[in-house]
């Protein structure tokens, strides 16, 4: 959660998700103002949290405001995305025992007197997906 002030006490704990692993930092009060020092490894002292979140991103610019938390008011991680399910495809008949599937523009082989119910990659004929959700609505 972006941190709105910006008037950190030392000893504020502040902690930071990048790339699946959490770091975390302190305010320190030393001679002349505050530094931000990381506690873990590079254990270094920063004088903004933009150098200090930049430093953890592998020297990437942030805005170190928007890129700590306070401990404790953090956001939930980002829920994992879920497994695009395949597009529906028209598939059309092209010479040689193959057919074509325009989702994912490849031919494939095709049995003889057989109707393709999915492409290679996955694909559902289009008509195929029509008619599940016709029989879905209808039952």
């Amino acid at each position: 959660m972006t941190i709105e002030d910006r008037n950190l006490a030392a000893g504020t704990q502040l902690v930071a998700r990048f790339k699946g692993t959490i770091y975390h930092a302190e305010v320190v009060a030393v001679e002349g103002g505050m530094r931000y020092r990381l506690t873990e490894a590079p254990f270094a002292e920063f004088k903004s949290l933009s150098a200090a979140g930049s430093q953890i991103m592998g020297g990437v610019a942030c805005n170190g405001w928007r890129f700590w938390s306070i401990e404790g008011q953090e956001p939930e991680p980002k829920a994992a995305r879920e497994a695009k399910t395949p597009a529906s495809a028209d598939f059309r008949r092209i010479p040689g025992g193959r057919a074509w599937c325009n989702a994912c523009c490849a031919a494939f082989k095709v049995e003889a007197g057989t109707t393709p119910t999915v492409c290679p990659q996955g694909h559902p004929p289009q008509n195929a997906t029509e008619k599940a959700e016709t029989e879905a609505v209808t039952a």
